[in-house]
């Protein structure tokens, strides 16, 4: 049975990258998702130079998640183009540091409340909102394949509303292989996982597991806690051969899924 990559995300807890590089080397991990929510993971704050100077000294590789404010369908040019700058500049700095994927989630925008029901803007403008999104997925093509990085949608619990399925299929039928999926298998759990049509229709663009467990609504648990099917999510990593980070988000919690796939085999 070959081996499966496993990786952690960054840890707020952790004060430093070093940090997070020793523990992902002594729980015996080889990827770590950077995210770039925390200030000290930015192309301005941490040198590319960094970054793969401490990957070929220890081995351990590096993804990227895109800051969870970036907008690339905003109907306001200042905005649209403001966020296509961060993901070009984050594209260009993965390159630089030797990773070669790149994770986003599709922003739902905003919403009005009336009495009865919410109306998301963006369902209410849906063609205008699929048109200039794939408008900035196509710019972002261009230099996403002419460095080798892989672009990563990943379910953060929206696939369900209609608009935002309307745009992943546009998408996923107008870009080429550059634009992946990644499948958060404890958000999907969380919203009864009715996320999982999508990602068994499009299997072949799987290119990235978020791997947590789900208590009720409490994402980011100790795996073998709560209703997903663990065993089954590796089953279906080894298959699609791609890198599964365990998304927990503190020590202690990634410390015991580790110990618990350990005490399964299940690595």
């Amino acid at each position: 049975m070959s081996a499966i990559i496993l990786g952690m995300p960054t840890l707020i807890e952790l004060p430093s990258l070093e940090a997070n590089v020793e523990l992902c080397q002594r729980l015996g991990l080889s990827l770590i998702e950077l995210n770039m929510n925390l200030p000290a993971f930015r192309p301005l704050a941490l040198p590319a130079e960094r970054l793969r100077s401490l990957s070929e000294q220890t081995g351990v590789a590096f993804t990227l998640h895109l800051p969870e404010e970036v907008d690339l369908g905003s109907f306001h040019p200042s905005i649209r183009e403001g966020h296509l700058h961060c993901c070009k500049d984050a594209i260009r700095w993965a390159a630089e540091f030797g990773a070669n994927l790149v994770n986003l989630h599709l922003n739902s925008g905003v919403y009005f409340s009336l009495p009865d029901r919410r109306v998301w803007i963006y369902e209410k403008h849906c063609d205008q909102f699929v048109s200039l999104l794939v408008d900035s997925f196509c710019e972002l093509g261009d230099l996403a394949r002419e460095l080798g990085i892989t672009v990563c949608i990943e379910n953060s619990g929206n696939f369900s509303l209609g608009f935002v399925r309307t745009a992943l299929d546009a998408l996923l039928s107008s870009c080429g292989g550059w634009v992946g999926l990644t499948w958060d298998i404890g958000h999907d759990a969380a919203g009864g996982f009715s996320d999982t049509p999508v990602f068994e229709e499009f299997e072949d663009r799987i290119a990235h597991v978020h791997l947590h467990d789900c208590d009720g609504e409490l994402n980011h648990q100790v795996l073998f806690s709560g209703n997903v099917d663990v065993s089954a999510m590796l089953t279906l990593v080894r298959k699609l051969n791609v890198g599964v980070v365990i998304e927990t988000k503190t020590t202690e919690a990634l410390t015991e899924s580790v110990r618990r796939l350990d005490d399964r085999g299940l690595r």
